[in-house]
């Protein structure tokens, strides 16, 4: 390996030498990207080379610096002081040159440069010759600039946000350690940036934990333990006591560095204050808690209402129905009765309305949904709706050649819809006017329009069409209504997968179209073949023996009403009684044939009622008919669950309780 720099000796006496070794430091020189110089001090010369010049711009060394005395244009103004305090110390004092400064470019611009320098001494200690080199540091100046910029900005991010950051240096025991922490995780505490800095690194977290709810300190400490034993991850919500023992919320999430041995050291992460979002989960959980009790208040007022409304008009209507099927009264006696129970009905069909509104807005409702033969449905409404048309010369037309159509569908759910559309359509029609009903087969869908020839609903009372309780003015007309029905129909339709829009025809009139999903026709409907069915039997069939049924009812025009209702079928033996104690203990010594029992009973209710029956092996066998005004989802739902064989509600409909005796007592009778 031969030197670098041969000696004086040698390069002396071999020009062929010498020659290469000046090239070698030329390529070095000219290569390296610095600037090299030498100031001499006895005869004030000055030197320079090298292609950091070339970087700043000048094209050869002469456009740059020419003598000493030019030196000082070519440095940043602010930066000049401390270059020549640092030159004038080495001078003085032998003071190393290592210094950072700005040299301005042949454009303009100041870019940074390190410049370090040594130099040579005569006999007397005086300098000859300062020699040094200066190299880019403008590249690293902008990655520290960069670098402060993200401080900056993590900084502001971090007051701004009140979270803090922490880096902790784990212990044996898990408990203390050195805590490094930002002033900000300490500032709820009550501590200032100053009385932070003075806590002793060692006793900081000792210091933090003291801070935490002791309910949730040792939450903590085994949420650690976990993290550094099993590697779980380390996400922890837990509270801490500030000023004035004020109490708030922090999110602690954080990752540990763990050694050769699977042992943590060192462990880093972030605090967030959650203080707001637990404030408002709390607002929330409140509110919500706030709004199951008013929808549970509801829904007992709604029952409670229901109940204390039917138990008279079970009189009213099962009396009114006796009236209008006694033949000893004459016509216009039956007329009367007969607008009785019309307005009696009226009347149940709004608690209905009310009930069926507060099931919906619940969830609560149920449907059954299968295929629904749509002409059929259509025929069906007619027949019920006719009577109140022919009263006004009203026409009800439908298009024919349907009946080949069935869609998706709850069928007394849809019946009740299109009975509410075409009532109204009744109602709000003039006299002499047509209701329409047409059909039009889609794709996946069918549509099915209910038009009539009345006024119409003016456009800017559209928008309120389907708010609950909203008559559109209608309610200071002669025309009877809640404003619930068309409510109603809407969330139903909807809950069968349909919608419903309504659009005012050109000529008079509205429409209302209705979309439903067309059923597989596949599927065989589902036929209501119960013994309740439509067109059973008014009359009770003969039996082979006379029937015995025990009634317990406190309220005592029921107990007349259903006297009144079985007087005159000789073949059965009505006993009743207001006492369920006393119904009880006849129906353990009689055995009656069948049992009809009410649920709000004085002193034991008719649930606990039928469950002692029907765990008796004595009267287990006999049939129990509720006869309610209990007609919530729910209450049926345990009635059905404590043992009751039918549920029928009130007021009473006398065909349902004929036609569940015809059913219970033939099959005792045989």
């Amino acid at each position: 390996m031969s030197l670098w720099l041969p000696d004086d000796h040698a390069l002396s006496g071999d020009p062929k030498l010498l020659k290469e070794s000046l090239d070698r430091y030329r390529r070095v020189l000219d290569g390296s990207g610095y600037a090299f110089w030498e100031w001499g001090l006895h005869d004030n010369s000055y030197r320079c080379g090298g292609s950091f010049w070339e970087k700043l711009g000048y094209t050869t060394v002469d456009e740059a610096v020419t003598c000493v005395e030019n030196v000082q244009e070519y440095v940043h103004p602010d930066d000049f002081k401390m270059v020549y305090e640092v030159v004038l110390n080495h001078l003085r004092f032998n003071t190393p040159i290592d210094m950072i400064y700005r040299i301005r470019a042949k454009n303009g611009d100041y870019w940074w440069t390190q410049a370090c320098a040594s130099s040579t001494r005569d006999d007397e200690g005086r300098v000859t010759y300062l020699s040094g080199v200066n190299f880019d540091l403008s590249h690293l100046k902008d990655t520290e600039k960069a670098l402060r910029l993200s401080e900056a900005r993590h900084e502001r991010i971090l007051a701004a946000s009140n979270d803090g950051i922490w880096e902790w240096s784990v212990d044996e025991e898990y408990e203390g350690g050195r805590f490094h922490t930002s002033h900000s995780c300490w500032a709820r505490l009550g501590y200032s940036a100053e009385e932070v800095d003075a806590l002793p690194e060692n006793e900081q977290f000792s210091i933090w934990a003291s801070h935490l709810h002791p309910h949730d300190l040792a939450k903590l400490k085994r949420a650690l333990r976990r993290h550094f034993t099993l590697k779980k991850p380390f996400d922890i919500e837990y509270r801490l006591f500030g000023q004035e023992g004020k109490m708030f919320w922090v999110r602690s999430r954080g990752q540990a560095i763990f050694n050769g041995k699977g042992r943590a050291i060192l462990m880093s992460g972030i605090n967030i204050d959650i203080t707001e979002l637990k404030e408002a989960q709390e607002r929330v959980r409140k509110a919500k808690d706030d709004a199951e009790h008013a929808n549970q208040a509801k829904s007992s007022f709604l029952s409670s209402m229901s109940h204390e409304l039917r138990t008279p008009l079970n009189a009213i209507m099962g009396f009114s129905q006796l009236a209008i099927h006694d033949g000893r009264n004459s016509s216009e006696q039956r007329d009367n009765a007969r607008q009785i129970y019309n307005a009696g009905e009226h009347l149940l069909q709004l608690i209905n309305d009310v009930l069926d509104l507060a099931k919906i807005e619940a969830g609560k409702i149920s449907l059954d949904i299968e295929p629904v033969p749509l002409q059929q449905m259509i025929d069906e409404c007619f027949e019920l709706i006719k009577p109140l048309a022919d009263q006004r010369a009203i026409r009800l037309l439908y298009d024919h050649g349907f009946d080949h159509i069935y869609v998706a569908a709850d069928k007394t759910r849809l019946k009740q819809c299109l009975l509410n559309l075409l009532s109204n359509a009744v109602k709000y029609n003039c006299d002499h006017g047509e209701v329409c009903v047409r059909f039009k087969e889609l794709s996946k869908q069918f549509e099915l329009s209910i038009e009539d020839t009345g006024e119409g609903i003016p456009e800017e009372k559209q928008r309120d069409l389907f708010q609950p309780f909203n008559r559109l003015g209608a309610e200071e007309s002669s025309v009877e209504g809640s404003g619930i029905g068309l409510v109603i129909t809407k969330e139903l339709i909807e809950k069968m997968h349909g919608n419903i829009r309504y659009s005012r025809r050109l000529e008079k009139g509205s429409c209302f179209k209705i979309h439903l999903p067309l059923a597989d026709t596949s599927v065989t409907p589902v036929s209501n073949t119960g013994y309740l069915a439509k067109g059973v039997s008014t009359s009770l069939k003969p039996f082979s023996r006379a029937q015995y049924i025990l009634y317990i009812e406190d309220h005592p025009s029921n107990i007349r009403l259903m006297t009144e209702v079985l007087k005159p079928y000789s073949q059965l033996h009505l006993v009743t009684h207001g006492d369920p104690f006393i119904g009880l203990y006849h129906a353990r010594t009689q055995l009656p044939d069948a049992i009809i029992l009410d649920i709000n009973l004085p002193g034991i209710s008719g649930l606990d009622l039928v469950k002692i029956l029907k765990q008796d092996k004595e009267t287990q066998h006999i049939p129990v008919i509720a006869l309610s005004a209990n007609v919530m989802p729910h209450d049926m739902e345990r009635g059905r669950q404590a043992g009751f064989d039918e549920y029928l509600t009130k007021p009473l409909e006398i065909e349902k309780l004929l036609a569940a005796l015809n059913h219970f007592l033939l099959d005792q009778a045989a």
